[in-house]
């Protein structure tokens, strides 16, 4: 329960059954008259069993009934963690359990069970803390100065800013630690030295800020100060460690307080995990930051000649990747959660980059020694599709094939140009110039049908009539947005399952489709991120590739919906890279992503059959 609550509950038991008004319980809790019917509002619906606060528009508030029954709403586990781990850093002693339960009003036994998944977490993220439990003692936190408040940043969440302003949420997680005037003045100053950098913060991101410092100011008033052991001055010179001293130094000289290099290091590192600050080179002034950059500039070396983006067209990008690598892996080293509010968009709108966001990530891991998460692969990923953008026009190429009126070729060129500026017509050919096509053409419009069209290496051929009608102009946008599916799925590659988890599906769609030597990259690369991009729909594949020579797609239907992420799938996509990795598959992707985005595909393609209805599926309007 929050602490908020069990102080109003203890306020309004003492009161002896009076009427407390409103604005008497705001003064008191240093909140607005709103968020006190708020709280009110939810422990009568959540944590009230046999009691109930109730309300007079005059009178203001008076608790009735019996509160020994009180509900514990005990499915709240985070919120239990959070002050759990803020009661651990409050002090420098062992709490007993019997201690925190009856500062939390929990039982014993839910203290325990809360502290046991709590050491399992810390275990499983091999975190350098841990939870020490001592008989007649209790427990209490050792380790890592760094990771230990990192630990209760963690556990905060920005929920409560959908109702309530910054001040108030920062007195709602620390307000047995400060007063409301302390909070509202910290809050004030930290806004103000942001303000001189001239930065359009979030209300998210500077709540964010504002958590971490009064984190910090805790643990120094109690002498627990972050030390050589917990992290060593790397001496850099970012914007990022400049506005971390502004922001302390400002503090320090108003409160009694004072701040050292280390605290400077440790605030600056997490400003840059909120990626706040524009984009620039700076001088990073650390000896061993040449033997780094070597190292990183060979792994986008390999990377992008694997993918084929490495040319001096690209010399300015790739050197803004390889800065935003470099500052990137200071906070990272330490564990420091990297903030990412557009991770969800940037995997389900740029999947192929993201894919090879991935792959990059997976290759510095390795050579760096240092775990990469979810969110910085995001940030990865906006660098690479700037670099994709770049590497080619990202206009689809497609010659137009007309019979044998020169007019009609000329009518659908310029109605084409007209409804689709994203196209680029490289050719005006006549059906017996069909020998003259170009190299590299992915999509012919023809009025009529094409002698040998099966000999012919192109992804999409889209017949129209020769009057070019509406439904001509229609059918051209839908081909075009999901005709290249044609081209890389064949017959035998639809499969019918019904599996239970993702990993059986994955084992047996490799089966049916004998690429059983992929399936162990095919994990590996599920395990660095999901693959699920919302609508029932996930786009699984391997880290190596395959023995085709063109991207290969295998669709597997499967019966019942199962968890794949943190979402539900039930239509895999499985593609599998092609020996040449560097043909871009950025178009492709683009084009699943919006089917399903924009139509009701899903539910259409839950009910096929064979590879033809999925074919005519997925082409109807």
């Amino acid at each position: 329960m929050r602490k908020r609550y069990i102080k109003l509950l203890e306020h309004l038991k003492q009161s002896e059954h009076d009427f407390v008004s409103g604005s008497e319980l705001a003064n008191l809790f240093d909140v607005t008259t709103r968020t006190i019917r708020n709280d009110i509002k939810e422990m009568n619906e959540n944590y009230l069993d046999k009691a109930m606060i109730i309300g007079n528009t005059r009178k203001g508030y008076k608790l009735v009934g019996d509160l020994s029954s009180l509900h514990k709403n005990e499915d709240d586990d985070e919120e239990r963690a959070f002050h759990i781990i803020k009661a651990l850093l409050s002090q420098t002693d062992f709490i007993t359990y019997e201690d925190l339960a009856r500062t939390l009003y929990f039982s014993t036994q839910t203290i325990r069970k809360d502290v046991q998944k709590l050491v399992q977490t810390i275990q499983a993220e091999k975190q350098n803390i841990e939870i020490e439990a001592i008989i007649f003692q209790g427990i209490r936190l050792k380790g890592s100065e760094v990771e230990k408040r990192i630990l209760l940043k963690k556990l905060v969440t920005t929920d409560c800013l959908k109702h309530m302003p910054i001040d108030e949420a920062l007195q709602y997680y620390f307000g047995d630690w400060f007063d409301g005037p302390s909070i509202h003045f910290i809050y004030a100053c930290i806004e103000e030295e942001v303000a001189k950098y001239n930065l359009l913060l979030s209300f998210q991101e500077l709540f964010s800020i504002c958590v971490n410092v009064l984190i910090s100011l805790k643990r120094v008033s109690l002498a627990q100060k972050i030390t050589e052991q917990d992290m060593r001055l790397d001496h850099t010179s970012f914007e990022e460690l400049k506005l971390a001293q502004s922001i302390l130094i400002r503090l320090a000289q108003e409160i009694d307080v004072s701040f050292d290099e280390y605290e400077y290091q440790y605030l600056g590192y997490l400003l840059i995990a909120l990626q706040i600050l524009p984009k620039k080179n700076q001088e990073i002034g650390h000896n061993y930051v040449n033997e780094m950059e070597q190292k990183i500039k060979s792994v986008i070396q390999k990377v992008g000649e694997q993918y084929g983006f490495i040319s001096l067209k690209n010399e300015e990008l790739l050197d803004r990747l390889l800065a935003h690598i470099i500052k990137s892996l200071y906070p990272l080293k330490y564990y420091f959660p990297v903030e990412n509010p557009f991770i969800a968009q940037i995997k389900s709108e740029y999947t192929n980059a993201y894919n090879v966001a991935v792959v990059l990530a997976k290759e510095l891991q390795f050579c760096l020694n240092i775990k990469i998460p979810e969110n910085e692969i995001g940030y990865l990923t906006l660098h690479i599709m700037g670099i994709i953008e770049n590497s080619q026009d990202s206009r689809t190429r497609i010659a137009i094939i007309y019979g044998k009126n020169l007019l009609v070729g000329k009518l659908l060129e310029r109605k084409i140009n007209l409804y689709f500026p994203n196209i680029k017509i490289d050719s005006l050919l006549a059906n017996h110039e069909i020998h003259l096509l170009p190299e590299g053409i992915e999509t012919i419009i023809a009025t009529s049908e094409i002698a040998g069209q099966q000999q012919l290496n192109v992804q999409n051929i889209i017949l129209v009539s020769e009057m070019i009608t509406s439904e001509d102009m229609k059918n051209i946008s839908i081909q075009l947005n999901r005709g290249l599916l044609k081209y890389y799925l064949s017959p035998e590659d639809v499969f019918f399952l019904n599996e239970d988890n993702p990993i059986d599906l994955l084992k047996t769609l490799t089966e049916l489709g004998d690429i059983q030597h992929l399936y162990t990259s095919i994990l590996e690369r599920e395990k660095m991120s999901s693959t699920n991009i919302g609508n029932l729909v996930a786009m699984p594949h391997p880290f190596d590739c395959g023995d085709n020579k063109k991207l290969r797609v295998l669709v597997a239907i499967n019966k019942q919906k199962i968890l794949w992420g943190n979402q539900m799938a039930q239509i895999i996509f499985l593609f599998i890279p092609p020996k040449n990795q560097k043909v871009n598959n950025t178009k492709f992707f683009e084009e699943i992503y919006d089917v399903f985005k924009q139509t009701n595909m899903t539910e259409k393609l839950l009910h096929i059959t064979n590879y033809d209805e999925f074919l005519e599926v997925w082409s109807s309007k």
